[in-house]
């Protein structure tokens, strides 16, 4: 019900045409597991270049075979070292955008300053300041995953697919946890009840939502609200111009609304391999990985041959 591969054949994703040339941005090891396997996949050879930091921590991109007239697909995932990454990037885009590439279309499956895409006390929107320096240099599409806020899509001025891991994560439950009919979804935060439900709803699952977890970003406590001092004199402001004062916000001891007696709790199941996390499964075992790759390169296929993405996108609920 939820496998995203097209219906006519596995063996149709490695028909592409002429053209297309994938590289990997990065020297990571989960990048270039993550590009080989989309290039398995698409029956190509993933395309040559160096990508390598200076002595003074400079990035330094050759392109090391000819991108004029193809389409270019760069996959980049963001490790820890987020500046680099962003860097590496834009460094690899404009190269083929002045090699004279076709169309150059990054495959980043998690966007990176995604999570500062809203106006935070005297702070900036980053992730409008990145979307603008991706197409400035010149990214002509983007394939993302899960974005923090949909909305984020309007910051660029090129098409971006937003694709989905909830089919996936959703099969890996069925297949993989014998009493899955057992469980309750459990959101960890009232914020993430929408896409608990969600599943809850496609699984056939009750329901639980952690309340009173410790304010997190996108509380209003960092939204500029409480920006004026807290602390003013009465002598300063005209009586006419008196502001009253609002009463703080306490955090709420932490309660569990719903059922989770005697029941399988799911509240964080697996995760893809969009980002690095080898260090996390050595700490913690019980961390699981879901490969993604057939949907991105499904997602690569289809836009190299001009064919439409609405497949990749049937049974998506709204709050996916």
């Amino acid at each position: 019900m939820f496998c995203v591969a097209p219906p006519e054949s596995e063996t149709k994703m490695n028909v592409t045409k002429g053209g297309l040339v994938l590289f990997s941005a990065n020297s990571n090891s989960s990048c270039m597991e993550l590009s080989k396997k989309i290039a398995e996949r698409l029956g190509v050879e993933m395309g040559k270049v160096q990508v390598y930091q200076e002595p003074d921590r400079e990035t330094r991109v050759q392109i090391q075979e000819s991108v004029r007239g193809k389409d270019v697909f760069i996959i980049q995932t963001v490790s820890k070292d987020v500046n680099t990454t962003i860097m590496e990037l834009l460094i690899m885009v404009y190269a083929c955008k002045t090699s004279c590439a076709k169309s150059i279309i990054g495959v980043i499956p998690y966007f990176p300053y995604s999570k500062q895409c809203k106006m935070r006390k005297r702070g900036s929107i980053v992730s409008k300041l990145l979307a603008s320096m991706m197409c400035k240099a010149g990214l002509t599409h983007l394939i993302t995953m899960d974005l923090h806020q949909k909305e984020i899509q309007g910051f660029f001025n090129i098409p971006v697919d937003n694709l989905r891991a909830s089919p996936f994560l959703l099969q890996y439950i069925q297949e993989e946890i014998p009493d899955y009919r057992n469980a309750v979804i459990v959101a960890k935060s009232p914020a993430s009840a929408k896409r608990a439900q969600s599943f809850a709803e496609r699984l056939r699952l009750g329901i639980a939502v952690i309340h009173g977890e410790a304010q997190d970003a996108e509380s209003d406590l960092v939204d500029g609200r409480h920006s004026p001092p807290m602390v003013r004199s009465a002598a300063a402001i005209h009586p006419s111009l008196e502001i009253p004062m609002l009463i703080p916000k306490e955090k709420p001891p932490i309660t569990v609304v719903g059922d989770v007696g005697g029941r399988i709790a799911i509240i964080v199941v697996v995760v893809t391999n969009t980002i690095p996390h080898e260090i996390q499964k050595l700490q913690c075992p019980k961390i699981k990985t879901v490969d993604i790759s057939m949907i991105l390169s499904e997602a690569i296929r289809r836009i190299h041959n001009g064919e439409s993405m609405s497949y990749l996108f049937r049974n998506i609920g709204v709050d996916d």
